[in-house]
């Protein structure tokens, strides 16, 4: 047996989850080690450390291609980290769909990996990696599709400065299968039949809309950039026009442009909607889930 396997064990690091396991939360793979958090948008990239523990430290925010970028911030991104590891969100380049009747169980995720066309069928495409949230009561599904290309670029932009990727993933994704979660759990025992919820994230926006306890109707556009409002409410607009009177609407975001958040919550908030939104909530997604 070699030093480095009996130290392993004699430490119990032999015991712990491997860093790149996707099945275990992040907290439970890095904990008691430092990571870094990053959000790549169109033009914009933001950051947060995580400290050993568990604790956000001061990030920062860049505008430019990411490719520009992490070769300035590369020393700076490696100090923030134990072993260089990080949870990358991708927040440009990707698509929200509803889809019905997709392959469920506890092996799907994993096939979704390593072979998505046995879960999506006529709808894989090889051009694209795909993440999965279904309806807890119906057949219904909804589908991130993401352009292979950007996710590889990304990852080999952070191998290339030291970086080692143990998670790709959307942002606004994860905040809205956080925000269906919180809604279905907030009255045990009285789902609510109809809703539409609105997720914000860094100039990216999408839409879900359930009406008797189905959803209805998705929209989402990436990379709208933040100054983008009225596009954003034009995307947002019809599913809450065809919302019976008194359906509750939510809204959920995160960003660093708060203008941007406070202008679309204040069209929202004409229809009564009420905001979800918590500090730092991307952060807490994919840093601890």
């Amino acid at each position: 047996m070699l030093w480095d396997e009996i130290k392993s064990v004699l430490s119990f690091a032999a015991f712990r989850p491997d860093a790149d396991d996707p099945g275990i939360s992040w907290s439970k793979r890095f904990e008691n080690r430092k990571t870094l958090l990053l959000n790549i948008s169109r033009n914009q990239t933001s950051w947060r450390g995580l400290d050993r523990k568990g604790k956000f430290e001061e990030g920062g925010m860049q505008e430019g291609e990411f490719a520009d970028i992490a070769p300035q911030r590369a020393e700076e991104w490696r100090a923030m980290t134990d072993g260089g590891w990080c949870s990358v969100s991708l927040n440009n380049r990707f698509i929200i769909s509803l889809e019905n009747n997709l392959m469920r169980g506890d092996n799907c995720m994993h096939l979704l990996r390593t072979n998505p066309r046995a879960v999506l069928g006529p709808k894989y495409d090889r051009g694209k990696r795909y993440a999965l949230c279904h309806h807890p009561e119906t057949t219904a599904s909804m589908l991130l599709a993401c352009e292979e290309a950007f996710v590889k670029v990304s990852e080999d932009v952070l191998k290339t400065i030291g970086m080692r990727p143990g998670r790709m993933c959307c942002g606004l994704f994860a905040m809205m299968e956080y925000a269906i979660h919180s809604i279905y759990t907030s009255q045990p025992g009285a789902t609510p039949a109809s809703f539409v919820l609105v997720a914000a994230c860094e100039g990216s926006v999408a839409a879900l809309a359930q009406q008797d306890g189905q959803w209805k109707d998705l929209r989402c556009r990436s990379g709208l950039g933040m100054e983008a409002v009225e596009t954003a409410l034009q995307i947002i607009s019809p599913l809450v026009a065809k919302a019976p009177p008194g359906t509750p609407v939510y809204f959920i975001s995160d960003g660093q442009d708060q203008k941007f958040r406070q202008d679309l919550m204040a069209q929202l908030e004409k229809v009564g909607a009420r905001d979800l939104t918590q500090d730092d909530l991307m952060w807490q997604v994919i840093g601890t889930c």
